[in-house]
């Protein structure tokens, strides 16, 4: 059986395992070790895969872990690097696990974890940067993590760095914590950057917590660069936070991140932050909070793993910041989908919402109906009344004008109807 090792918060936790064929959910095994379970104060990997002697077997395993790794066009080009089946979780895992979202890190069998060696941390993220630049396609960047065992789910190309105190970015040396997470413009959907940092800054404009983003440009080429939430600071050090997405805390694997695919349902979601999890009322409200204004700024890309909890090195769980707000509705309709990736309601189309629709998620959910109509139009308003700010301040961090302004015509309209459903003007 193939074994690699898996750590949390810097402790062996337990081991991972194949036995068969890796396509074969089944033949996947993890076990927590015996004297992890035994120390004082361990911690779950997961909901989905809570402390227990006994080990776990099938898809509960692979979901978990897969949910680790890159997606898409990203997920090829890292395993034509490391010359592995882009459809080997286990392979990929063992050749980019070791620094993973959250404080999960997984080595091979007898490997100990990599020293910071600062003989190995480059110093010239731009030249590196300008090379990966001449590299085709989506995950050019990425590739520039996979020698340091760098992996980050996603379907974007994107790259974990550290920010240093005079602002200067570089790749970690092999086994050193990252702090913030660099995303280029996309080669497929020009303008994507712009979209994001708009959606990011909105919300935190409105009072919902986000990960802090800014406008930056490197190596000749536009990019987010997005503060790591799951990373907390102490005595100037930063320290890991254990992250798990939705998708890994339900038992889902990431291919069903959306509810068409056979993926999670709001109303499951919500469960799991108001009955299963029992985060409070804070995280129930946070949850109404994040549904609304994703409709409300036209994102149909609002899937299961763009929410996840945060745990402490006691266990403690939160749902954590917002990211991937991204208002897709701005984006042509041939190059994105309209459905809500999370059904709201029987609603088709992200632009389509009526209180109709609200009513029923609502039941789904577990929320007064005439409550969620009016957060509807509260935050819809909010957003309004605060976008001419947020876009000069994007403007001055270097957003393209023109198609700031043509997002900001699409996206009042989307607000003026979102207020019209709480006040029966248009349902």
């Amino acid at each position: 059986m193939d074994v690699l090792h898996v750590r949390l918060f810097d402790r062996h936790v337990g081991e991972l395992g194949i036995e068969g064929e890796v396509r074969n959910p089944e033949d996947w095994h993890f076990r927590y070790a015996p004297d992890y379970l035994d120390a004082a104060g361990p911690v779950a990997l997961s909901v989905s895969l809570p402390l227990r002697a006994e080990p776990f077997v099938g898809a509960a395993v692979r979901n978990w872990f897969g949910n680790l790794l890159p997606e898409g066009v990203v997920r090829e080009a890292i395993a034509s690097r490391l010359r592995v089946p882009a459809w080997d979780d286990f392979a990929l895992l063992a050749g980019i696990g070791g620094e993973c979202a959250g404080a999960v890190s997984i080595v091979a069998a007898g490997i100990p974890p990599s020293e910071n060696a600062a003989s190995d941390v480059p110093t010239d993220l731009d030249a590196l940067l300008a090379d990966a630049v001449g590299v085709a396609g989506e995950g050019s960047w990425a590739l520039l993590g996979t020698p340091r065992r760098l992996s980050l789910a996603g379907a974007q190309d994107k790259i974990a760095v550290v920010r240093e105190a005079d602002g200067r970015l570089r790749l970690p040396a092999i086994g050193e914590l990252t702090t913030h997470i660099l995303k280029p413009e996309s080669l497929r959907l020009p303008g994507l950057r712009d979209l994001e940092a708009l959606g990011l800054a909105l919300a935190g404009a409105i009072g919902l917590r986000v990960a802090p983003a800014n406008l930056v440009e490197v190596a000749g080429r536009k990019a987010l660069l997005i503060e790591r939430y799951d990373r907390q600071w102490l005595d100037g050090k930063p320290e890991r936070l254990h992250q798990e997405d939705f998708c890994q805390a339900l038992g889902y694997p990431g291919e069903l991140k959306y509810e068409a695919a056979g993926g999670p349902s709001l109303g499951r979601c919500a469960e799991l932050v108001r009955r299963q999890l029992r985060l409070g009322p804070v995280a129930v409200q946070a949850m109404l909070d994040w549904v609304v204004f994703n409709a409300v700024i036209g994102n149909a890309d609002a899937h299961a793993k763009n929410l996840a909890l945060l745990s402490d090195r006691e266990g403690r769980r939160r749902l954590a910041p917002f990211y991937d707000l991204v208002p897709t509705i701005a984006i042509p309709g041939h190059l994105v989908e309209r459905q809500p990736a999370l059904r709201i309601g029987g609603s088709e189309r992200i632009d389509h919402v009526t209180a109709d629709d609200w009513r029923a998620f609502a039941k789904a959910a577990g929320y007064a109906p005439g409550f969620v109509l009016k957060r509807v139009a509260s935050i819809a308003q909010a957003v309004g009344e605060r976008m001419d700010d947020v876009v000069a301040m994007l403007a001055g961090q270097g957003a393209n004008d023109a198609h700031m302004q043509q997002t900001v015509d699409v996206l009042k309209e989307q607000l003026q109807r979102s207020v019209g459903l709480a006040t029966g003007l248009k349902t």
